[in-house]
């Protein structure tokens, strides 16, 4: 994942960072579902990972319509 303060200035930057992103994401909870459900810390499988992709999709999706509505909102009021 991009840890420099150097700003994401080119859209292959934003689409692997996106990708590292969601991978976290599914990973997250992939170990929160086996976690609630006793099943241990191991490393997860790559199937279980790629049945969370979507699922993280849908989280970061809602996320970036939320950012880009506040975006808005705050370039509308103008300053302050």
């Amino acid at each position: 994942m991009h840890v420099s303060p150097d700003p994401i200035t080119t859209a292959e930057q934003a689409a692997r960072e996106r990708d590292t992103l969601l991978d976290f994401i599914a990973r997250g909870l992939v170990c929160t579902m086996a976690g609630a459900l006793g099943d241990g810390h191991g490393e997860p499988s790559e199937e279980a990972l790629t049945k969370a992709r979507p699922v993280a999709d849908d989280y970061l999706a809602a996320y970036e319509e939320w950012i880009v509505k506040i975006a808005a909102a705050n370039a509308a009021a103008g300053p302050q």
